[in-house]
């Protein structure tokens, strides 16, 4: 880390705090969800070991989030209320995350290509002046490394049939364009100004670059060829993210949120008279 460091929130200057405090909650959010979208295939995955995979990467996504959304207390947020009170268009999560994987293949582009993408938002907040995150990044690193070995895996096994490749090449696309889309547009304002202010060590189109160099040869070993390297070894999408209707805030290319079933269940609706802190 270099320059001053920050210890709390009301450390920050007001707009690096504000940014600060969405690009949280956004993290908490798709964390959230995607434990939820894990915890789907604990029954429902092709083998024992991959239910048990996705039990325990629901758990470490839950208590990702759990942190985060403790986190911003700090930020003069009340965590109960974002966790159990809020409206589905609310949620600032990637559509991605709005309705369960239907298929194994969805399930392994949410793992793959939309977890990859959260951590490396958090591989660029290792280093973070603002300590609070500084200091839990690198435990959650070190979870977050067997959900990207999965996921690899996964497509490694698939990719050796002509019917699995055309299965995830179907999953992958519109999880894939989501993804592109997530880090923000080249010049995003919010990522220049965390960036410039050492909060993280890449703005969007840096994120975005690094994603790619994780995940397109992954993909390209078994013949999905969503992203080429060109002659300088540089990892390179096959189409451009679509900015239409593009929503800053949310970090999504739609309107919308987690579905009734989802919502219910994220909020812990059913059990509400049981909720504790």
């Amino acid at each position: 880390m270099t320059g001053e460091k920050y210890a709390k929130a009301s450390d920050l200057p007001a707009e690096l705090r504000d940014r600060l405090g969405a690009l949280v909650l956004v993290l908490a959010d798709n964390k959230r969800l995607l434990g939820m979208r894990y915890s789907d295939w604990i029954l429902g995955a092709p083998a024992l070991e991959a239910g048990i995979a996705c039990s325990a990467m629901a758990q470490d996504e839950w208590g990702h989030g759990r942190i985060l959304y403790a986190m911003l207390r700090d930020f003069g947020e009340d965590p109960g209320q974002l966790e159990h009170e809020r409206s589905s268009s609310e949620y600032r999560n990637m559509e991605s995350l709005d309705a369960p994987a239907r298929s194994w293949p969805d399930l392994l582009a949410l793992n793959l290509l939309l977890d990859t993408a959260l951590s490396v938002q958090f591989e660029a907040m290792a280093e973070s002046r603002f300590e609070p995150l500084h200091y839990k990044v690198s435990k959650l690193l070190d979870e977050e490394r067997f959900h990207f070995e999965h996921g690899r895996g996964w497509v490694a096994r698939l990719g050796g049939t002509a019917a699995g490749r055309e299965a995830m090449q179907r999953a992958f696309v519109p999880v894939w364009e989501a993804c592109l889309r997530w880090f923000g547009p080249p010049g995003d304002a919010a990522g220049l100004v965390l960036c410039q202010e050492a909060i993280t060590d890449r703005d969007a189109a840096g994120l975005r670059a690094r994603w790619l160099e994780r995940v397109g040869p992954v993909l390209a070993s078994v013949g999905l060829e969503f992203a080429e390297a060109d002659s300088s070894g540089v990892w390179r999408s096959r189409v451009e993210p679509d900015w239409d209707g593009w929503d800053p805030e949310a970090r999504r290319g739609s309107e919308g949120g987690p579905d009734p079933d989802t919502l219910a269940r994220v909020r812990g609706d059913k059990n509400r008279p049981l909720l504790m802190d």
